[in-house]
């Protein structure tokens, strides 16, 4: 008798004329293991995914900081000091992950960053800042129209720095280009912003929050100028967030036209706006208590991406750059910081506890979120190589 597992296979003697043996057992034994197998590959496939970034803790600059500057440079980051006996400092790190700083003139209140240049700049005048070797360097100075204000509500710059100068955005819809800082042409004038639908409509946008003036959210891509205004004219140019927007389009930021987009329905609202790769995203919500985020190739149909999201959220700020993407909120009853991040902007997974905070910018090398409570703590988080798991 032969005993395989629990089957009992007889042997019958070699000079009898009956079939071959059974083999019932071995094959037993054999989907045995191949169950086996297949389990161990269901197991494996079913492993949660390794994080898409690893996060560590990284020390802010020394001494009192304007957090509302903090821009993401090609391989590091900056921000402004607060006022100081000296006056103003921009900090800003390397490749190395070190901060220097270099004391600015003028006392600027705000950072902008794009095409590889700096704007450091207040209410009326700034400067246009490019780094060479371990110092910046003034391009040159800028002096901003009467009619323009240079601080909004959202912590949003109003200044862009293009590849064809300088943008800036009045409260007043007004926008400003100069390609050198000196003269600027006025290329949009109030009230022509907002003037896109003809017939008025009773807008049913209920935003958490209606701070004050703002701009509009706006970005600049790799073949246009894209911003977004409340199509209803009769709801105020400039508030924070823009209600149930149009599309307002431009090649070179100097010739404008508006057009439509599918967030101009539902009592849709908008927060902030960012564009990395041939894709935007746009966060905020629609109705009363309901977030949302949108993703669009172009600015006209959106999509809705929102991450999965197990509590009431409203969600206030997002961010692109090289090494991904980064979207911040706050949990709507206890205000507590929420945020998600993502390598490709479609696959989202919540940030870690404890990172979070109200301010992120994402650069080449990774995402860094700070929490203005807990500062000069801050968080930086690496593409680790993993898509994450998409939530």
């Amino acid at each position: 008798m032969v005993t395989t597992m629990d089957t009992v296979v007889h042997i019958p003697p070699q000079d009898q004329d009956e079939p071959p043996p059974s083999r019932s057992g071995w094959i037993t034994l054999s989907l045995s293991f191949v169950a086996i197998a297949v389990a161990v590959v269901l197991v494996s496939q079913t492993r949660p995914l390794p994080p898409a970034y690893e996060w560590s803790r990284l020390d802010g600059p020394p001494g009192p900081v304007n957090l509302d500057s903090v821009v993401a440079l090609d391989d590091g980051f900056a921000v402004l000091s607060g006022i100081t006996r000296e006056g103003v400092n921009i900090w800003w790190t390397g490749g190395d992950g070190r901060w220097q700083s270099q004391l600015l003139d003028g006392a600027p209140t705000q950072l902008s960053s794009g095409d590889g240049r700096l704007a450091a700049y207040r209410v009326r005048t700034g400067t246009v800042l490019a780094l060479e070797g371990d110092r910046w360097v003034r391009q040159f100075d800028v002096e901003f129209p009467d009619e323009a204000r240079s601080r909004q509500a959202s912590g949003r710059a109003s200044v862009l720095v293009t590849t064809q100068g300088l943008l800036e955005m009045s409260l007043f819809g007004d926008v400003w280009q100069s390609g050198n800082g000196d003269e600027f042409s006025l290329v949009i004038e109030d009230p022509r912003w907002g003037q896109g639908v003809e017939q008025p409509f009773s807008s049913e946008c209920r935003p958490p929050s209606r701070s004050s003036p703002d701009v509009p959210p706006f970005v600049v891509t790799d073949s246009q100028h894209v911003a977004l205004v409340s199509a209803n004219s009769k709801e105020p140019f400039g508030i924070w967030p823009v209600c149930e927007p149009i599309l307002w389009t431009s090649p070179d930021g100097l010739d404008w036209s508006f057009g439509t987009t599918s967030l101009t329905r539902d009592g849709a609202y908008v927060y902030d706006l960012a564009w990395r790769d041939g894709m935007m995203v746009a966060v905020g919500g629609y109705g009363i208590d309901k977030s949302a985020v949108w993703a669009s190739p172009d600015g006209v149909d959106w999509e809705e991406i929102t991450p999965r999201i197990d509590r009431a959220v409203d969600l206030y700020r997002v961010e692109a750059g090289a090494a991904g993407w980064v979207i911040l909120g706050r949990e709507s009853f206890s205000s507590e910081p929420v945020g998600w991040t993502s390598t490709d902007g479609s696959c989202w997974e919540p940030l870690p506890s404890p990172v979070g905070g109200s301010e992120a910018v994402v650069s080449e090398d990774g995402v860094l979120v700070i929490d203005r409570t807990r500062f000069p703590q801050a968080w930086l988080g690496t593409p680790s190589g993993s898509p994450g798991a998409c939530r």
